[in-house]
């Protein structure tokens, strides 16, 4: 393999704005891109590498209204990053009860509810505070014989750990192609058979009659679909666990949702982020 030389850029980028951002550069020759917390690690080929890029990116942010700042531009020679990015992936210790691993690491774990990830470009590995608030609260609240949804289901995380927790049925989607795949990889290698995935969008999709939805995603995916998420949830009295929220939006959020005939139960926080539970009434 020839030694290639790259181009790490490092940026200052909101978390909630980070999704939108990737998007937006979705069809640029990226390398790789390594994001955390507030910043973002974009790796690019020096061949393939714009000689304006810092100018580009921020010229694509501004468009869009997203703060983006270029912190450092660093040289760095080619290593065998898919071994490098696995070797930092270390099984994650959710409870008592809930562990996630990468599949190659899965010998090392031994909780009676361990779930086990292929991790690719999938949201919701375990990495993320938001996803172990709602495994936590999946571990309260599924009950035997359930019917769940997992709305933006990632890498397909909660849905196993409802599954495992003994709901009867789950469906779950993403609106991401990516996730979708990886979610079904993840299903099999947990030896999960109950549990139906397809691409959807959040704001067309048919959520039918179920006991419960665990719905990890952004503010401004969850406001407007909150009478949906009622709909959904009204036979069974059911019960909703939001997340993907920042600790500044709770008060917003449950204003919204108890407008829509919800009761709130419970906030979990970690770090800038919470996890909220309803019931609905």
């Amino acid at each position: 393999m020839p030694n290639h030389t790259f181009i790490a850029l490092s940026c200052s980028i909101p978390e909630e704005e980070q999704d939108l951002f990737l998007g937006c550069i979705s069809g640029m020759h990226f390398t790789g891109i390594e994001q955390s917390n507030d910043s973002m690690t974009i790796l690019v080929n020096e061949q393939d590498c714009p000689q304006d890029i810092e100018v580009l990116l921020q010229s694509i942010a501004s468009n869009h209204s997203i703060s983006c700042s270029i912190l450092d531009r660093s040289i760095i020679q080619h290593q065998n990053w898919n071994k490098e990015w696995e070797d930092s992936l270390e099984p994650i210790i959710v409870s008592d009860r809930i562990a996630i691993t990468p599949e190659w690491k899965k010998d090392e774990v031994h909780h009676p509810l361990t779930i086990i990830i292929n991790p690719q470009m999938a949201f919701g590995t375990g990495y993320h505070p938001t996803t172990r608030m709602v495994c936590r609260e999946l571990q309260e609240r599924v009950q035997k014989g359930s019917s769940w949804i997992d709305a933006g289901c990632g890498s397909g995380v909660l849905a196993i750990l409802a599954a495992k927790l003994g709901a009867h049925s789950i469906y779950a989607f993403d609106n991401d192609e990516w996730s979708v795949q990886n979610a079904k990889d993840n299903y099999l290698l947990n030896g999960i058979s109950n549990i139906h995935v397809e691409q959807a969008d959040i704001f067309t999709v048919d959520l039918g009659k179920v006991d419960g939805i665990a719905a990890n995603m952004y503010r401004n995916l969850i406001i407007p679909n909150l009478a949906r998420f009622h709909e959904a949830l009204s036979e069974s009295k059911g019960i909703l666990i939001l997340s993907g929220i920042l600790s500044m939006d709770e008060t917003e959020i449950i204003l919204a949702a108890t407008s829509k005939s919800f009761k709130h139960i419970v906030t979990h926080q970690e770090g800038d982020w919470v996890s909220i539970t309803f019931t609905a009434l």
